[in-house]
């Protein structure tokens, strides 16, 4: 069974960390503590998609790879093959797309601003009931 491909930038990041530390032979635990996270708090961190700058330049250390590394889509392809020349490191671009998220965030705020004018009619409607019993 093909592995599940990451669609947005957070999920490439989780999946290169997960990635890496298996090549590394170290668990998440194992990394959440030399973080200085709460093994419940990194888990949580990944499941709400919400990590920080410097949480990841803490995991780039640990791990021994560069910050830009975890942004890469193709990281398993590549082998976590990263060559290392003093430091000089060369790496492809990532193929994460941002053009998308523009449209993205455009259909939600129509879908927010249907579901705000259906509430509204919902209390026009309670609020003429509630007048009308009077």
């Amino acid at each position: 069974m093909a592995e599940k491909q990451p669609d947005n930038l957070f999920g490439v990041i989780e999946r290169n960390i997960r990635i890496r530390t298996k090549a590394m032979g170290m668990t998440l635990a194992e990394l959440s503590k030399q973080i200085e996270m709460t093994e419940a708090g990194f888990y949580k961190m990944l499941a709400t998609d919400s990590i920080k700058v410097k949480t990841l330049k803490k995991i780039s250390e640990v791990l021994q790879i560069p910050l830009p590394a975890f942004l890469n889509n193709q990281l398993a392809e590549a082998g976590n093959s990263y060559q290392m020349a003093g430091d000089n490191l060369q790496l492809a671009e990532p193929s994460v797309s941002y053009s998308n998220e523009g449209d993205i965030l455009k259909k939600q705020i129509k879908q927010l601003k249907s579901q705000l004018k259906d509430k509204e009619k919902i209390i026009e409607l309670l609020t003429k009931k509630t007048e009308g019993k009077n």
